[in-house]
């Protein structure tokens, strides 16, 4: 536990170029941190006369601390412990790096690969079942795609999923949609162990320079978040959004400066990688099939009359474009406090000019992933096998949101933490009439995510008052040729130093 004195002495920040982000044109070169907030800022008698510690950056850049808008920092934690088969390209590669985790892990135990991405191999179907039977029969094992709506189970592991989950297809091993979120449950993952996935996860976020999220909890995570609260300060402002169906005699809740219960998940579709994306016309690549919409208009209209009533923002996870008409009917059909709440869109990747101009109307907030544009919406990529040119070519508009003057907040969805990454995927969309800007891009990542999570009074931009959330970066994200280039040398939360690699 750090005590309130340690957390209360004064620091002053000297040599160093702060980008504050709001005003593009203004540069400040000095700080002091107070009580966790900035003051003083280019007052250097103050600076050097009334802090007790100071600081020299170097001459490094400032900016206010990123915020990834989209984040499940329990699974992330969890995945550091698991195979992460992201850059395996072949099925031969994947069942190589299973198998040697497989003789590594007692008989019986659960064995789980992430991240794998079959549309990246030669061979682009999923794998199955008896795929993985020969890695291993005597341990249950589960391989998770990127996307997570999808999986795939050997034989044991399908014994161990109960006949009432849906979407299980027991001859392929292919596991779809809710049954591949619930699988903590199924692993039967205790709370003890997600409180040390929290931990590890919040390293890694500190790392990549961010400093507030906004994560998606089932009952259980949010749970062990406040466990964690209690124990210690987080050192990271955590926005919670709960799963709908768990959130019964729930409402908005301000643990403590770090951690709140801000809003409620609902799922419309599922993904484009899984084919599981709802779609008013059928994929491409394979005929027939129009996605899955997980809850009709209705069902949607009365989480949303219930969401309201209990003051509580919506986050609606939807990718195709006809979940996302789905979803903006039943908001235009009941909501009275749309544009209060911030009710919010994820993902949102199949979104045409007359939904935007919907979204407008309706005062929403869209929360994207950059990731998600670069990955797999160039040529020869998963999205025009999925979808064919017409519908790729509208994919994920980041310009065309901008320029509609909609707020959209940036965020990774676990898949590269990376900010500065992530914003060298928008800033180099695949599709060029959609590229934004360098500062928009940041804007994005930083105050737009301030603003999506309605917390913008209190951090999101550099300030006297507010929270003292920065990250120090070794060159200007506005002048460099290639963000991806530039290192997080620190990341500060509250004034307290909780990442440092000067």
């Amino acid at each position: 536990m750090i005590s309130k004195e340690v957390l209360s002495i004064s620091k002053g920040f000297i040599n160093c170029n702060v980008i504050p982000v709001k005003n593009r044109s203004q540069k400040y070169h000095g700080f002091m941190v107070e009580d966790g907030k900035i003051q003083n800022i280019d007052d250097f008698d103050r600076i050097m006369g009334g802090s007790e510690e100071k600081i020299d950056l170097n001459g490094y850049f400032v900016l206010p601390g990123f915020i990834d808008s989209h984040t499940h920092l329990v699974e992330e934690g969890l995945n550091m412990e698991r195979v992460d088969l992201l850059e395996v390209e072949t099925l031969e590669g994947v069942q190589y790096y299973l198998e040697k985790e497989v003789s590594e892990t007692p008989e019986g135990e659960w064995v789980i690969g992430v991240n794998f991405d079959e549309s990246a191999w030669k061979r682009t179907d999923y794998p199955t079942k008896e795929d993985l039977d020969e890695v291993t029969e005597e341990h249950p094992l589960i391989i998770k795609r990127i996307c997570g709506h999808v999986a795939v189970a050997n034989s044991r592991a399908l014994e161990k999923i109960s006949e009432d989950w849906k979407r299980v297809d027991r001859e392929k091993g292919l596991l779809r949609e809710e049954v591949v979120w619930n699988l903590d449950e199924i692993m039967e993952i205790t709370k003890e162990e997600k409180k040390e996935a929290i931990k590890h996860a919040m390293t890694k976020v500190h790392a990549n320079g961010i400093t507030a999220v906004h994560d998606v909890v089932d009952r259980h995570d949010w749970e062990s978040y406040q466990e964690l609260d209690e124990e210690e300060p987080l050192d990271l402002r955590v926005n919670c959004y709960l799963h709908y169906d768990e959130s019964e005699d729930l409402t908005p809740t301000e643990i403590s400066e770090f951690l709140s219960l801000n809003g409620l998940k609902m799922y419309a579709d599922g993904s484009i990688g899984a084919r599981t994306a709802a779609l008013h016309e059928e994929y491409a690549d394979d005929p027939g099939n129009r996605g899955i919409l997980l809850l009709n208009r209705e069902e949607m209209e009365e989480i949303i009359e219930d969401a309201e009533k209990r003051n509580f923002q919506m986050m609606t996870h939807a990718i195709g474009d006809r979940a996302i008409s789905t979803v903006l009917e039943a908001f235009e059909n009941v909501s009275e406090r749309c544009e209060e709440l911030r009710h919010r869109i994820e993902h949102a990747e199949m979104l045409w000019e007359e939904n935007i101009k919907r979204i407008r109307d309706l005062g929403m907030v869209l929360s994207t992933q950059p990731t998600y544009a670069y990955k797999w919406s160039s040529s020869t990529k998963m999205n025009e096998k999925r979808l064919g040119n017409e519908r790729l070519d509208k994919c994920n508009p980041y310009w065309d949101i901008q320029r509609a003057l909609i707020d959209m907040a940036f965020g990774s969805d676990n898949i590269f933490l990376s900010p500065l990454f992530n914003i060298h995927c928008a800033t180099n969309h695949p599709i060029l009439n959609q590229r934004i800007s360098t500062y928009n891009a940041l804007k994005s990542y930083i105050s737009a995510g301030a603003f999506a999570s309605r917390n913008e009074e209190r951090y999101g931009s550099f300030e006297e008052g507010k929270f003292a959330d920065f990250v120090v970066l070794t060159e200007n994200p506005l002048e460099v040729e290639d963000v991806r280039d530039i290192e997080v040398k620190m990341t500060v939360v509250g004034g307290k130093i909780v990442y440092d690699d000067r």
